[in-house]
């Protein structure tokens, strides 16, 4: 890993996540039950929540911005009903939906910034597909998981050897750690 992407890891204050592909797999399962309702289903790893865990008690704040809505909603509502959170020892872990549509990921995530006093260049951004260029284009750090489509590859500065919902997101927690010269022992595990 070169020098300056170990200063990136060291110093970014912000990470914006995507959905699908990154905190999921990107496959979902359709079930019908007997009333007619169809329920969703999405596969993620519960290393990813630990890992979360571990950037939050550095106080980075953490966004996540998708279309995904549902599914994405009720871990964040998860997360943040933590005592941690509860006690106001870490922010609130936020997720953007519905004002993906009115302009798209950069102007919601430039709100997001602003509230939390950032600029692209203090957040790292991961993603794993077409939706995702622009706003990841523009993030200081820039990180795929392996299974990333090749539009994201061919801009990120870090290419993750796992794959989305299968620990990615662990595994940069674990990358940042390291370039912060952090013992994950010695954090609050949420």
């Amino acid at each position: 890993m070169t020098e300056e992407i170990q200063k990136k890891l060291k110093n970014f204050k912000g990470l914006i996540l995507d959905g699908d592909g990154v905190l999921f797999t990107g496959q979902e399962s359709r079930s019908v039950l007997p009333s007619g309702e169809v329920v969703v289903t999405k596969t993620r790893h519960l290393h990813d929540g630990q890992g979360l865990s571990f950037l939050r008690a550095l106080d980075i704040s953490v966004v996540f911005a998708t279309g995904e809505n549902a599914v994405i909603k009720s871990i964040v509502e998860k997360i943040n009903n933590l005592s941690s959170v509860k006690s106001g020892n870490w922010k609130e872990v936020e997720f953007f939906t519905d004002q993906l549509e009115a302009g798209g990921k950069v102007a919601a995530l430039e709100l997001w910034q602003k509230k939390y006093n950032l600029t692209w260049s203090d957040c790292a951004y991961i993603g794993d597909d077409r939706t995702d260029f622009e706003a990841m284009s523009l993030a200081g750090l820039k990180v795929v998981p392996n299974n990333a489509r090749r539009i994201v590859k061919n801009i990120a500065d870090v290419i993750l050897s796992s794959e989305g919902g299968n620990g990615a997101i662990r595994e940069f927690a674990e990358m940042t750690l390291d370039a912060r010269g952090i013992d994950e022992t010695s954090l609050p595990t949420a």
